[in-house]
Formats: structure tokens, C-alpha cells, sequence
């Protein structure tokens, strides 16, 4: 059996006396866009945070590309491949768009300028305003050069937090197409969202998590299709076809 590119096991997170997530465990496999989704609180963004370094876990373990990064702080994990989309997306707002791109290629230095040309080309309103601060982008632009930053590392695991957070329905589609084009270049993608219908239908595999704990498992399509989940977690209607 192939070995999963991120396993988590047994993962716990506490702040202080608060314990966020209680040992969860679940395997993300090369190739795959594996989602954690629940209501605010589900204990999605811990869990993401622990797998990317920016939070100690309080217990269980994390390996990813065979190795135990349990306790490799984020800054270190840039250059194994794993990479994070954060929430709120953080772009460095007053400077240029290609400034922000630029500190995405920093890791690999040489070919930069050739990746970031490709990224030009995929995002062309990226191209068109270099020269201009990225805060003055909208919302889902803003979540674009979050992505295209994140892929100039040249990833094999992103973690994308939230993505279509605070975005209209139409741009929520377009950030969705984004990650669709993510995963077909072969990059394997842990997604986070409250979004959970939309969530389900771009992964491969879904985990829901309630207080903390994962309450149900398996693939999208069934997720998708069982009654119980749809009246707890995505509204009483079945999407529409």
C-alpha cells in the first residue's frame, strides 16, 4: 500500500485549558484533495495550523513525505514542500503584487522570474497590476495572489485555510476553478472550509468535524448523498444538479 504524503495521528490541540481538537487522525495521499469541514469552532483551522507548523500540538504525531514533523516549526516546512494559504488570506498589502509574488519565489531563487511569468499567465489580472499594491485588489483577487504566492514555492502539499471566505458566489466559483487547476498540476491540497457543500464536491475524500473530534468520514460523493449529513451540515435541500 502507497504511503499517505500526510498522515495525522492522534492529534491533539489545547490552548491553555481549552482543548480544541481531540485526537484526530486521517491521511491525506499524494494526488488528492482531502477537506475538513464544520461550523466555526470544529476545530478545522487548529488542526491546519498544527500540520503547517504554526501551532504546537498538545499530543499525537504528524508526518508528511515520510518524515515526523511533529514539532519542525513553519518556516522550515517552506522548502520540504508544504506550504499554507492562510485564512484572511494575508497578502503584504502595500506592497506591489509583484513583491508578494517575489517573497513566494524566494525558496527556489533561481527560475523565479520564470515562474512568476507563468503565474502571470494563469492570473492575468496579476500581470496587468504588477506594479500596483496588492491591497488594492478585491477580495478574490486578493485570494488569487494568496494561491499563486503559495505555488511559486513549488509545493507538494497546500493548505488552503477558508478560501472562499467573506467572497461573493460567483468569485467562491472562481477560486474553486483555481484550486481545481492546483490539483490537476499534481499538487496534493488539505482544504479547510465552512463552505461544506462546496467543499465536498471539489474533494476527493471529507472529514467532518464537530467540538474538536471528526464525526463522520469518507468519500465526498457519499458524504454528499447521505440524508443525515445534508440536514447537519449543508441545509435541508439537495444541491441542484
Amino acid at each position: 500500500m502507497t504511503e499517505p504524503l500526510l498522515s495525522v495521528q492522534d492529534l491533539s490541540v489545547s490552548y491553555g485549558r481549552v482543548h480544541a481538537v481531540r485526537g484526530v487522525s486521517f491521511d491525506v495521499a499524494a494526488g488528492t484533495l482531502v477537506t475538513l469541514v464544520g461550523a466555526n469552532g470544529a476545530g478545522k483551522s487548529s488542526i491546519i495550523n498544527a500540520v503547517s507548523g504554526i501551532v504546537r500540538p498538545s499530543g499525537g504525531k504528524i508526518l508528511f513525505d515520510g518524515a515526523d514533523i511533529t514539532k519542525t516549526k513553519s518556516h522550515r516546512l517552506v522548502p520540504k514542500g508544504l506550504v499554507q494559504v492562510p485564512e484572511g488570506r494575508q497578502i503584504l498589502a502595500t506592497m506591489t503584487i509583484a513583491e508578494n509574488l517575489q517573497m513566494g519565489a524566494r525558496t527556489h531563487g533561481a527560475g523565479s522570474g520564470a515562474a512568476i511569468d507563468e503565474m502571470y499567465q494563469r492570473f492575468p489580472v496579476l500581470g496587468e497590476r504588477r506594479r500596483l499594491a496588492a491591497g488594492s485588489l478585491s477580495g478574490g483577487e486578493q485570494q488569487m495572489l494568496a494561491i499563486a504566492r503559495a505555488m511559486l514555492a513549488r509545493p507538494k502539499l497546500i493548505l488552503m485555510d477558508e478560501p472562499s471566505m467573506g467572497l461573493a458566489p460567483k468569485i467562491v466559483n472562481e477560486v474553486f476553478a483555481v484550486i481545481d487547476e492546483v490539483l490537476a498540476d499534481g499538487t496534493t491540497v488539505l482544504l479547510v472550509e465552512q463552505n461544506a457543500r462546496r467543499a465536498l464536491q471539489a474533494a476527493t475524500e471529507g472529514h467532518i468535524l464537530q467540538n474538536g473530534e471528526i464525526v463522520r468520514s469518507g468519500v465526498s460523493e457519499t458524504l454528499l448523498a447521505d440524508d443525515e449529513i445534508i440536514q447537519a451540515y449543508l441545509g435541508t435541500g439537495r444541491a441542484k444538479e
